[in-house]
C-alpha cells in the first residue's frame, strides 16, 4: 500500500480500537479517495467478505479495458511497456497534420500560464502554457474531444475540458503523477466530487526538433512527439489504486517548440 501514509493507517487503528461504526470508517476512507481493495487491507478481518463498494475491484478491472484495447485490427496502437506494471500505449495518425497546424493557430492566442493543481505555485516545476479548447467556439475542437471519449469510451467520466499546451524553448514540466493522491487535501479539493482521473490521453501537435520528449522515469520509456501520435496511459492500477509507475516527466524543449493536446478522464460523472 504505498499511497498509504503512516497517518492514515494509525487513523484506522486509533478508529477500530475506539470503536468507531465500521460504516463510519468506511465512509471516510471512500470519501478520501482509497479503493476498495486498499480499504479490504486496511480494515482486515473487521470488513465483512460480503461488503459492496459502489466501485469495486471489478470496475476499475472494466475501466483497464478501452475501447481500442478490443480492436487488435487497429494497426496504429503500440503497447510501450509490460501492461502489467503500467498500461501506456502510443496510437500514430490520431489526428491529420491539418488537423494538428489549425489547433495550434487558433489556440496559440489565447494560452495562459499553467497553472498547477494542489500548489500555490508553478515556479521551478511547471513552465508551460495552457488554454482550455472546451471554452472556444471550434467545431474542431469538439470533434477532437468526441474522438478520443469514442476511442476510449469508457462510459464514465468523460467531461473533464480538453486543454492545449504549448512549450516553447527551456520549458517543461517537471516529474509529476496525474491522479489525485488519496488521503491529501488535493484529492478532496480536486477530485472529491468528480472523482479520481482514471485515463489521460495527450495528443502531440509536432514534431519537436529536440528534447521535448514524455519520460516516464520510473519505467524508463521516453517518448519523443511525433505529430498526430496520441499518448494514452491509465494512472490507476487495475484495481484502482495509484499507479506510482505513471511518474511522468515533460522533459525540456532545446530546439523548437511542442505543442500537445490533453484530455483526461475520471471514476465518476
Amino acid at each position: 500500500m504505498e499511497h498509504v501514509s503512516s497517518r492514515w493507517k494509525n487513523w484506522v487503528v486509533k478508529n477500530l480500537l475506539s470503536g468507531t461504526a465500521l460504516p463510519v470508517i468506511i465512509e471516510q476512507l471512500t470519501l478520501n479517495g482509497f479503493d476498495a481493495k486498499t480499504v479490504r487491507s486496511l480494515l482486515g478481518s473487521n470488513l465483512p467478505e460480503k461488503h459492496v463498494f459502489d466501485r469495486d475491484i471489478e470496475f476499475y478491472r472494466k475501466l483497464a479495458f478501452p475501447a481500442f484495447l478490443h480492436q487488435p485490427s487497429n494497426q496504429n496502437v503500440s503497447c510501450l511497456y509490460d501492461e502489467e506494471q503500467v498500461q501506456l500505449y502510443r496510437v500514430d495518425d490520431f489526428l491529420s497534420a491539418d488537423e494538428c497546424h489549425e489547433v495550434i493557430s487558433l489556440s496559440s492566442s489565447k494560452l495562459t500560464p499553467s497553472k498547477l493543481t494542489g500548489a500555490p505555485s508553478t515556479a521551478g516545476i511547471r513552465t508551460s502554457s495552457t488554454c482550455e479548447l472546451a471554452f472556444m467556439q471550434s467545431e474542431l475542437f469538439t470533434s477532437i474531444d468526441s474522438r478520443v471519449v469514442n476511442f476510449l469510451d469508457l462510459g464514465v467520466g468523460e467531461k473533464e475540458v480538453i486543454q492545449a499546451q504549448h512549450y516553447e524553448e527551456g520549458q517543461y514540466f517537471k516529474p509529476h503523477f496525474d491522479f489525485f493522491p488519496p488521503g491529501t487535501p488535493q484529492y478532496l479539493e480536486h477530485a472529491k466530487t468528480r472523482g479520481q482521473r482514471t485515463w489521460t490521453c495527450m495528443i502531440y501537435l509536432d514534431d519537436v526538433v529536440e528534447g521535448g520528449h514524455t519520460h516516464f522515469t520510473k519505467i524508463g520509456v521516453s517518448i519523443k512527439p511525433r505529430r498526430g501520435a496520441a499518448l494514452i496511459w491509465n494512472n490507476l492500477t487495475q484495481t484502482g489504486a495509484p499507479n506510482f509507475n505513471t511518474l511522468h516527466y515533460a522533459e525540456p524543449v532545446t530546439t523548437g517548440n511542442k505543442n500537445v493536446i490533453t484530455k483526461w478522464f475520471r471514476d465518476r460523472n
